[in-house]
């Protein structure tokens, strides 16, 4: 159990000292209402293209707006609890996916060529940039997308969503990890009841399968699963132990500080030294959140 106390005391001046002030309101919107200052927070890593940049993911130190950024946006608008004061901004986010989505390819980049020119992880080298799967990340830009398809102006949401559910049959079986797995529980969340019973045995056996190879290895970076809980508890229905420990595990790190990045980018260490501490704050809120989902927030 984490007291209100506890995150108003400890938590929250950590996070304004170490962390970055979109996830310090992030936090505190656990205890009362901070939409605007998110909002106001997070339009100040929002370029003119309608897109996000400028590090709202950490690991990518380019101001460009990239697909990476843009959904860690998409997230956070999700934990507004007056979802009408994030109408506008959806509704821009909607034209940036369209602008950026690659007819060639059925599908979109995580980031473009600019990234090679500023610090950032291995992973987001460009050329890199195709080595990730259909999963990681189309189906919850699509998910996304059918949520507001009152916005849509040129793409055709039912033909993407067709493309998911045909992945889902053949291809993600074999290419599931972490990120496509959570990419796709984005997407079956906002599907109607139709498409979530087409694809939920699929997902399911990702999830176990996944779950299963970690193994409670959580001090390893992975699938956790507190980062399933706060897209979909029920996929955890059958693991309820594992759940409960996972979330005890991660409750003895918030006691004694904030939760931290345990991977390195394995370049430009100088710099992943000085910006780490910016994942801080909002790896902390996604445990907060599990937590209070599975009711230990009092």
């Amino acid at each position: 159990m984490i007291e209100s106390n506890h995150i108003r005391e400890n938590i929250l001046p950590l996070i304004k000292e170490e962390g970055r002030m979109i996830d310090y309101y992030l936090v505190k919107g656990l205890l009362e209402n901070t939409d605007k200052d998110i909002i106001n927070e997070l339009k100040k890593f929002q370029n003119e293209d309608f897109g996000f940049g400028n590090s709202l993911e950490p690991d990518i130190r380019m101001p460009d707006s990239s697909i990476a950024c843009t959904n860690v946006a998409v997230h956070i608008l999700e934990q507004l609890k007056d979802q009408s004061l994030a109408e506008d901004l959806r509704k821009q986010i909607v034209a940036y996916y369209e602008d950026v989505y690659i007819e060639e390819l059925g599908r979109w980049r995580m980031v473009n060529w600019n990234v090679n020119n500023h610090p950032r992880a291995i992973w987001w080298n460009y050329e890199g940039v195709d080595s990730f799967t259909y999963g990681n990340p189309n189906p919850e830009i699509i998910g996304f997308l059918y949520q507001n398809m009152m916005y849509l102006r040129k793409l055709n949401v039912n033909k993407e969503i067709n493309k998911v559910i045909k992945y889902i049959n053949t291809d993600f079986k074999d290419e599931a990890s972490m990120h496509s797995i959570l990419s796709m529980l984005h997407f079956y969340n906002k599907m109607d009841k139709d498409i979530k019973y087409l694809i939920k045995e699929k997902l399911q056996s990702a999830v176990n399968k996944e779950l299963d190879e970690v193994n409670g290895k959580w001090n390893e970076y992975g699938l956790e699963p507190y980062k399933i809980s706060i897209i979909d508890k029920k996929f955890l229905d059958s693991r309820r132990d594992e759940y409960n420990q996972n979330l005890l595990f991660n409750k003895d790190k918030i006691m004694n500080g904030l939760i931290k990045p345990n991977w390195n980018w394995y370049q430009f260490e100088d710099v992943f030294k000085k910006c780490k501490n910016e994942w801080n704050g909002y790896l902390t809120f996604n445990v907060l959140r599990a937590l209070r989902i599975y009711r230990r927030l009092k």
